[in-house]
């Protein structure tokens, strides 16, 4: 799987601070007050996310593997490959839509 050029250099090294999810979408909310908000084809992985730091992140079609620091991996189904994810700074403003 490869790495995805745009998100990884993005979200390496922010930690999460929560993980919420509503029907089909998760929502991650990091350290730093940004927002993850992914749309999703199956529920989340039952894993603890909170206070894992990102190392990179990867994709293959709609499948997103978030690799932490601590050598795990989080593996996201999303509902579709493209317009799945959209990253928001601590005020609001977009990062990063796909």
């Amino acid at each position: 799987m490869a790495a995805n050029r745009k998100l990884t250099p993005l979200l390496s090294d922010r930690t999460i601070q929560s993980v919420s999810q509503e029907e089909n979408q998760i929502q991650i909310a990091f350290t730093d007050s940004s927002t993850l908000r992914i749309k999703t084809g199956l529920p989340a992985p039952e894993i603890g996310f909170s206070g894992r730091r990102i190392q990179k992140v990867r994709q293959t079609q709609a499948l997103m593997n978030l690799d932490f620091e601590d050598g795990s991996t989080a593996g996201i189904q999303m509902a579709e490959a493209m317009s799945s994810v959209m990253l928001r700074d601590g005020q609001g403003v977009l990062e990063y839509a796909d």
